[in-house]
């Protein structure tokens, strides 16, 4: 395999990581929101008023 197609696989690699990790970081924030205006909407959860 030639080098540069070893920098093009590479570089391909790189990009899939980084997009799966962006994909990731989208719906980690997506949930997140939708669980914070849950919370708002019903007030506190049963384990907060425990503690």
């Amino acid at each position: 395999m030639p080098i540069s197609e070893s920098i093009l696989v590479a570089f391909f690699c790189m990009a899939v990581v980084f997009a799966v990790l962006s994909a990731l970081w989208a719906i980690i924030r997506v949930f997140s929101s939708i669980i914070c205006s849950v919370e708002r909407k019903y007030g506190k959860t049963t384990s907060d008023s425990k503690a």
